[in-house]
């Protein structure tokens, strides 16, 4: 087995993190800070609150250490846990004076991804973006529509003003519920955010974990590493759940595949990407796309055709299919000449005005980080200024969805003589249920067999999860089977 994985050497960070130097941590911590990192890595929810709040009444009272107090009672994982939970927090001061690079620790633990987390409870990460989200007056208004319905709500935390603290006790009393076994309740609170017009992503995010929309992955993260990865997703995110409009039928399609395979000196060779770019090409000939491929492009050049298709090809098509085949960094692509293209900036080229109303999907094949498993000598990998977007006319960034094959933080596993694993399932599934099945179904079925694929080396698991972002298609569509017509 011959594989690779789409981004440069891996910088997974290890830290030796004692007591006495969760002693040093803790004095440079703020009160709220500590509240926050207890609420983060807590154990076990719905009895969180007491341990937790008496250790916040004792530093009131007494020169008490919080956090080590707590990972003396419960010393599971702790490290990992407190490190995670300090770059959620951005606390950057506090990791330089740890000696460890603050860029690798994001790349690690991809703190900002909001469906993952390695060591700590996904749903309590949320919920910590929901705090920090609320200024001091929203918090109030939130406090006093959760004490409506709290009868006798509990008189000692009256004048506490650290919203982590009454979460914890709203779990207690089971108002609301997150645990390991993935079993959360959160419907009352997500009665109450509804009424805060700034808080739509948060909590369509929370509805998604309410609903129990999730999976586990695991792979591991670096070479000496023994902790798996821990990920909890949407099952099928912004996949438009239980969509019952009209499928649109797909008549006529534009398939452009940039195909990246040579690069300079920093990046190399992507062996089996030219098997991607067949197997894609053969596929969607099968639907009747045009096909039209570019190899090697410069950083300029891909933008200049990404933005010049409707110049070149019109627009007198019902779906244009853009696949991206290269290395990759996090949130974006690297051109032929080395350079970084942002997805955002890939997705102002194509969402233009001359294509307002054709369905656009992009499909990238890169990696977007450098967590990993380990690679020996059979394992390589996909990769090592953003623009900033115009937004002339709304209506342009519609019918456009952004299908990527591994998540934010993550590397993208690439066969060296079959292509990559991501490539090889997209067109496997759309070849088997392509005019069978609507593409979001088809999407779905990439993403669940994506999460079941592994390769064991040398004792090393390694796994792979693709992402939908940017969804923005106003209906489902399907392909049909057609006579090719090539450009």
């Amino acid at each position: 087995m011959i594989l690779a994985m789409d981004v440069i050497a891996n910088n997974t960070v290890k830290a030796d993190i004692n007591l006495n130097i969760l002693r040093q941590m803790e004095k440079d911590l703020d009160m709220d800070e500590k509240i926050s990192i207890l609420f983060l890595i807590a154990d076990d929810y719905a009895n969180a609150f007491t341990d937790i709040f008496n250790l916040f009444q004792k530093a009131k009272t007494e020169d008490s250490y919080m956090i080590i107090d707590y990972v003396r009672q419960y010393p599971n994982n702790w490290e990992d846990k407190v490190l995670e939970s300090l770059c959620v927090l951005n606390n950057q001061e506090v990791i330089r004076k740890l000696k460890l690079s603050f860029e690798n620790l994001d790349l690690q633990y991809a703190p900002n991804f909001t469906f993952y987390s390695k060591s700590i409870n996904i749903v309590a990460k949320c919920l910590y973006r929901l705090c920090e989200s609320l200024n001091e007056s929203e918090q109030k208004l939130l406090l006093s529509y959760v004490k409506s319905d709290i009868p006798n709500y509990k008189s000692l935390l009256d004048d506490v003003d650290y919203l982590e603290l009454h979460m914890l006790y709203w779990m207690q009393i089971k108002y609301m519920t997150i645990s390991k076994d993935q079993n959360h309740n959160m419907e009352k609170l997500l009665k109450h955010l509804e009424k805060f017009k700034d808080l739509k992503i948060i909590s369509l995010n929370l509805e998604k974990f309410e609903n129990r929309l999730h999976v586990d992955i695991h792979g591991k993260t670096g070479a000496n590493d023994k902790n798996y990865v821990h990920s909890n997703f949407p099952t099928e995110p912004s996949l438009a759940e239980n969509n019952k409009e009209k499928i649109q039928i797909i008549n006529n399609g534009l398939c452009v595949i940039i195909n990246q395979k040579s690069f300079g000196r920093e990046y190399e060779t992507r062996l089996g990407t030219d098997a991607d770019c067949i197997n894609l090409s053969k596929t969607f000939k099968a639907f009747g796309f045009q096909v039209k491929i570019y190899k090697n492009l410069k950083r300029k050049e891909m933008i200049e055709t990404i933005k010049n298709i409707p110049k070149d090809y019109g627009n007198k098509y019902d779906c244009l299919l853009l696949c991206i085949l290269s290395h990759g960094y996090k949130g974006g692509v690297i051109s032929s000449d080395e350079k970084e293209v942002s997805l955002e900036e890939i997705e102002g080229a194509v969402c233009c005005m001359e294509l307002k109303d054709v369905i656009k999907i992009v499909v990238v094949q890169a990696c977007q980080g450098k967590t990993r498993g380990s690679i020996n000598n059979c394992l390589t990998t996909d990769g090592l200024s953003d623009s900033v977007l115009q937004l002339k006319d709304v209506r342009q960034f519609t019918k456009f969805l952004l299908f990527i094959s591994t998540i934010q933080g993550f590397v993208s596993i690439r066969h060296m003589e079959q292509g990559s694993w991501f490539i090889q399932e997209f067109c496997d599934v759309f070849k088997t249920y392509g005019n069978q099945l609507s593409f979001l179904e088809c999407a779905r079925k990439i993403i669940k067999s994506m999460r079941e694929k592994s390769a064991i080396k040398d004792g090393t698991q390694i796994a792979q999860l693709p992402e939908i972002r940017n969804y923005r298609l106003d209906s489902d569509f399907q392909l049909m089977t057609a006579t090719a017509s090539v450009l």
